[in-house]
């Protein structure tokens, strides 16, 4: 191989590019290592382009004629120009730019173009197992339900069941709220009523009535209800709006509290608070050995309870809860839980010792007096009043009167409301002629500085209800009372009184019988008028079925609030 003497070798520093040594600048055309007597090898222009590809020491030149107007030497006619030398001549830079990297790959895309695709599918692949998520858990609720047979438990969501014929069971009790609402232009147009009782299939429905004209078909509401248990409800204002606040007994055993804004008829009946303490409910069935009264042994009367809201409470704005409640020795009192709207938590109140096992429980509150008044059974047929000043932050709850030998049963129904310092209660009577009698109680205790409580023993007949124990009176028959809310009324304010009657089914006192009533009633008067009259009983429909129907609704957004829970 030919030697070239040094003065034609060029003094330009050689650099190593990729293990190909180029020489940085043309000379005579001639390469040392290459064979003098060959054909001179030249090279292509480089490939300009964006990701330019460099030549690596296995890549294979091949010769042709340079064009004419291939970049020569200053020095020679023909010559090769390195990349080095093509940057130089395109930018200007003397030293020559450093090569750009290679452009990186994933999966023969773009590194953005890679993440952007993957991103779109992990977005659907999250879509599709959301919407897979919340139909699988649907129909597992659904399924759920279906097979259930305890008519304890929630009813079927999903199946179309009728209403029974004795829709309104025995053990039920019936809950009456009064309330303003509306705009309307007329004080009636303002006053709303809205009743609730329990279906023999666990329901609680709801009847309502809007502006004193006619009453809804009732139409469950929750599902989770116990069997023959208590119900107690009240209302209060929250920003402007009636809210429901409803307690009762789960299918769990448990004592239950929901909420409800009466603005949005769609809203749901939401847990409150209580739900999180854990109150278990089980019932009385301890009575006294002799019983000399006969009563009935039931659970469904231990589970009574009462309930009432006042603005006035002294602790501030807040509900009184009652129910019955018993300890492992057998000894049974009423235990009062207290609720504050302002803090949103419940506390454990006072216990009142002197009520009967069995006894169902009335309360009201006379806020022009600041009394609360709770009413019940105290044994031998008594009926008993406790009363507690809602002004006094510590005070206790004091014995009112009581008059013995009154009740029909020592569990006979009892209902109560009122209305301008005067307490009216309701309950069923065989003194005379069978029926529903009225109580008027007016005046304070003289404890408080009144004349001392005043009743009148007369009672006037308020209306006569098919009965139907043996006795020719039906302490279960289930009863509510409540007083319209509205000043301005054309006939001014009015008492109103609620009950059931036409049984069916099996003897009510039949443990674990699920004997209803067919037929839920409404009378009212003036509170100036002292007469019932028959003209102004009206009957509430008991709907068409016994299936919530936005149980499925409710499902499926508790299944959407696990599934967004578990992606955030």
């Amino acid at each position: 191989m030919a030697e070239y003497p040094p003065e034609k070798q060029s003094p330009a520093p050689r650099l190593d590019y990729e293990g190909l040594e180029v020489d940085t600048r043309a000379g005579d055309g001639l390469d040392k290592h290459l064979d003098p007597s060959k054909p001179l090898p030249d090279l292509r222009k480089w490939q300009e382009e964006e990701n330019k590809c460099y030549l690596n020491e296995k890549q294979m030149i091949q010769a042709h004629e340079v064009p004419q107007s291939t970049p020569t030497s200053p020095d020679s006619s023909m010559g090769v120009l390195s990349p080095q030398a093509t940057e130089q001549k395109r930018f200007g830079d003397p030293m020559g730019s450093p090569p750009e990297p290679r452009t990186r790959r994933i999966c023969g895309l773009r590194r953005g173009t890679f993440w952007l695709i993957f991103g779109i599918l992990f977005a659907i692949v999250i879509v599709v197992a959301v919407v897979g998520g919340v139909v699988g858990g649907t129909r597992r609720a659904s399924s759920a339900s279906n097979d259930d047979p305890d008519p304890g438990k929630p009813a079927p969501a999903s199946a179309n069941i009728p209403v029974q014929p004795g829709d309104l069971v025995v053990g039920s009790p019936l809950s009456v709220i009064s309330y303003i609402a509306g705009d309307g232009p007329t004080a009636e147009s303002k006053q709303y009523f809205r009743v609730y009782y329990q279906s023999v299939l666990g329901n609680v429905k709801e009847a309502i009535r809007r502006g004193l004209g006619q009453w809804s078909s009732a139409a469950p509401i929750l599902t989770d209800a116990a069997n023959n248990t208590g119900l107690a409800t009240i209302v209060y204002m929250n920003e402007s709006a009636p809210t429901g606040q409803m307690f009762y007994v789960g299918s769990n055993g448990y004592m239950q509290e929901k909420r409800k804004s009466f603005r949005d008829d769609k809203a749901y009946w939401e847990p409150g608070p209580l739900n999180k303490i854990n109150i278990e409910m089980n019932g009385n069935l301890s009575l006294p050995e002799n019983n000399q009264n006969n009563d009935p042994i039931n659970r469904f009367d231990g589970f009574r309870m009462a309930a009432v809201y006042s603005e006035r409470f002294r602790t501030g704005p807040g509900t009184r809860l009652f129910f019955h409640t018993s300890a492992v020795n057998g000894t049974t009192w009423v235990q009062e839980w207290i609720w504050s709207k302002s803090s949103d938590q419940w506390q454990i109140g006072q216990s009142i010792t002197n009520v009967h096992p069995n006894s169902h429980l009335a309360a009201t509150v006379d806020e022009r007096n600041d009394l609360l008044r709770l009413y019940f059974s105290s044994g031998n047929l008594t009926l008993q009043e406790v009363w507690l000043n809602i002004s006094d932050p510590n005070g206790l709850y004091n014995n009112g009167f009581s008059i013995p030998d009154f009740l029909p049963q020592n569990n006979a129904e009892l209902a109560a409301a009122s209305h301008n310092g005067v307490n009216y209660i309701y309950h069923p009577s065989n003194i005379g002629e069978l029926g529903i009698r009225e109580l008027i109680v007016s005046g304070v205790p003289a404890s408080l500085g009144g004349s001392q409580e005043s009743f009148n023993l007369s009672e006037p007949l308020v209306a006569r209800p098919t009965l139907t124990s043996l006795e020719g009176t039906s302490p279960y028959q289930p009863l509510g009372a409540s007083a319209t809310k509205v000043e301005g009324l054309s006939e001014g304010p009015q008492l109103f009184v609620f009950w059931a009657e036409n049984v069916t089914g099996p003897k009510p006192a039949a443990e674990g019988s699920v004997t209803g009533y067919r037929s839920l009633q409404q009378i009212s008067r003036p509170v100036q008028n002292a007469t019932w009259s028959e003209t102004e009983r009206l009957s509430i429909h008991l709907g068409t079925t016994d299936v919530y129907p936005e149980a499925n609704s409710s499902r499926r957004r508790r299944t959407r609030r696990r599934w967004l829970s578990w992606l955030l």
